[in-house]
């Protein structure tokens, strides 16, 4: 069990990080800090929704009663993504950061200069986000594992089943900053990025 959430604590973040160098690094690239930062948390938040959906169908569809069939899958899946819920309550506050940097952003000169002040502005702003993050991993991660000793695995999958939407929205989002970064360098960047 610890392995599986050690695994997780490890995969989240190094595919973020991985994300981010090579954004960075790859010469035809070049992207900014702030650039690589913010599309690689949207690629980590699409790799767990296609995780989580493919999961969630397996579970659902291999469970018969409803109520009392098990998979293995739904325990291990629930230990495997907690560190996810942990790590991207740090990715989405550093796109917070790099955001308000952006050069022409509605909030650029009232940015905040300060890591403490930014992340009390993040916290104001980001409030239901943070809070379903934190009760993700206090609440439902201790219900889902050791509270309904091993029932309902059908609904389980049905909810992990609800990130399906989760990659459509990030690409939706890359592809405006593709563009938007491109159109600032006057150069293709955002075809060869895709």
């Amino acid at each position: 069990m610890l392995t599986i959430l050690a695994a997780g604590s490890v995969f989240f973040p190094g595919l973020f990080l991985l994300s981010k160098q090579c954004l960075k690094s790859i010469p035809a690239l070049r992207w900014s800090e702030g650039d690589a930062v913010i599309v690689s948390a949207r690629l980590v938040s699409s790799v767990q929704a296609v995780m989580a959906s493919s999961a969630g169908y397996i579970i659902a569809s291999s469970c018969k009663d409803i109520l009392e069939d098990q998979h293995w899958l739904t325990s291990s899946y629930i230990m495997f993504a907690v560190p996810y819920f942990v790590y991207d309550i740090y990715a989405m506050f550093m796109c917070y950061w790099y955001k308000l940097r952006v050069k022409g952003h509605e909030e650029a000169s009232a940015a905040p200069q300060h890591m403490s002040t930014a992340l009390t502005s993040y916290l104001r702003r980001e409030f239901l986000m943070v809070l379903h993050h934190v009760v993700m991993v206090t609440v439902c991660f201790p219900v889902s594992v050791f509270w309904r000793q091993g029932k309902g695995d059908y609904f389980q999958g049905i909810m992990f089943m609800a990130e399906l939407s989760t990659p459509s929205v990030c690409l939706g989002k890359i592809l405006i900053q593709v563009r938007i970064h491109s159109l600032s360098h006057g150069s293709p960047d955002g075809a060869l990025a895709l």
